[in-house]
């Protein structure tokens, strides 16, 4: 099957916001990785492991955009707690990997997302894609151009968590550790 130009376009998109993540990832220092901006819930390893695991629902919802008729629903739920569980359970799945093992998991992650992105066909790009939560629903390819941009946020994140001091206790463990490593 030869992809939709369209397609194309947005996962060269991706691969392009894809490309200055792993850029910014290759340049933190791994005792940066725990920090966190003071205006957000997530660690900077919290992004990176929400952007390794995340393309696992695109997937889900691609094939379910090819394969059935029904309502699509992205996590496959009109619950927006259920989608925040699995959005964490995605996430808790990788919690024991460091940095280099995420940053596989979100390569292999990608590239089933990539296959299933070129893999569409017209017609469902016109299928309403649902957000639990969002008043709205909104065109398959509408919600695929913003995946395309999705790292974006992620890397604005961890660039602001990187900037902010760590706290006092995160300095204490840290030469504990030190100490511990003697």
């Amino acid at each position: 099957m030869t992809a939709v130009p369209e397609l194309r376009t947005l996962v060269e998109r991706a691969a392009a916001r894809r490309h200055m993540l792993e850029g910014l990832i290759e340049s933190v220092p791994d005792d940066y990785w725990q920090r966190q901006d003071p205006g957000d819930d997530w660690t900077a390893q919290d992004h990176l492991r929400h952007v390794a695991t995340v393309d696992r629902m695109l997937v889900d919802l691609l094939k379910a955009a090819q394969e059935s008729s029904g309502a699509l629903w992205a996590g496959d739920t009109s619950d927006a707690a259920v989608l925040e569980e699995r959005r964490v359970a995605l996430m808790d799945g990788v919690r024991e990997q460091n940095v280099g093992a995420l940053v596989e998991t979100m390569r292999e992650s990608r590239e089933a997302a990539v296959m299933a992105v070129l893999g569409m066909s017209v017609a469902a790009l016109e299928r309403e894609v649902r957000v639990a939560g969002a008043p709205q629903g909104l065109p398959l390819r509408t919600y695929l151009a913003i995946w395309a941009e999705h790292d974006s946020e992620h890397e604005a994140a961890i660039r602001q968590a990187m900037e902010t001091p760590p706290d006092a206790t995160t300095l204490t463990l840290a030469a504990r550790r030190a100490r511990g490593n003697r």
